[in-house]
């Protein structure tokens, strides 16, 4: 009959330390109580396909460990892919809002006195960088510089008096837009005009609206200008 470390040392070939340890003296112990060899023998088959067990159990768990890997790398790709995909969706995004903020802008400069209706009337749009340029003795460089950047500058008759127009347009107006009217209006009231800020656009929301209104700007959506704020 084997010794206990002997058999310990064979099933550790298809067990855990701790199990081959149990199943050694578990051996040991029937060994001693059994009647028979052919009991003994038939316990050792059964201990030998518990070791086969084992082994195809470690198997499976490995296949499975692999699967796991190969299912969280794919993962892993198809997440890079619909990130790239969000951040060229928003590249585009980006490029047809600018372009539809151009058109707009293209929309409103040439069809201005037409969208200002009878309260504004003559109105006709400058060359911003000529008339810019007119000021330069009456603003410092940083202004200069701001109102080039306007959508557009015009003049026009309301009640009789002539008052310089400062429009921003944009698809969707925000507080930007309304902050630059704000700054730029201003920017020509230093320069010595009577001077009106408006906000062309599309879209806005009443909170915009209100913004825009109780900082003494005109809002012109959908090419019809709104009424002042009671």
């Amino acid at each position: 009959m084997a010794t206990i470390p002997q058999i310990r040392n064979r099933l550790l070939e298809g067990f855990p330390e701790k199990q081959a340890d149990l199943l050694a003296h578990v051996v040991i112990e029937a060994h001693d109580d059994l009647v028979n060899r052919a009991d003994f023998h038939a316990l050792t088959g059964v201990v030998k396909e518990l070791a086969d067990s084992q082994r195809d159990l470690a198997d499976a768990q490995k296949r499975t460990e692999e699967r796991v890997e190969e299912l969280a790398g794919a993962q892993t790709r198809t997440e890079q892919i619909l990130s790239e995909v969000v951040t060229t969706q928003k590249k585009m995004l980006i490029r047809l809002d600018r372009l539809d903020g151009h058109m707009l802008e293209d929309q409103i400069a040439k069809n201005l006195p037409a969208f200002l209706g009878r309260e504004f009337r003559r109105c006709r749009v400058l060359q911003r960088a000529e008339f810019v340029e007119s000021l330069e003795d009456r603003l410092p460089e940083d202004a200069l510089a701001d109102l080039m950047r306007a959508d557009a500058i015009a003049t026009a008759k309301r009640a009789e008096q002539l008052v310089h127009l400062v429009v921003e347009a944009s698809c969707t107006a925000d507080s930007d837009d309304i902050d630059r009217a704000v700054r730029r209006t201003a920017a020509l009231a230093q320069a010595g005009f009577t001077a009106i800020g408006i906000v062309a656009c599309e879209t806005i929301s009443p909170q915009t609206l209100d913004a825009a209104r109780s900082r003494g700007l005109r809002v012109l959506t959908n090419g019809w200008l709104l009424p002042e704020a009671a």
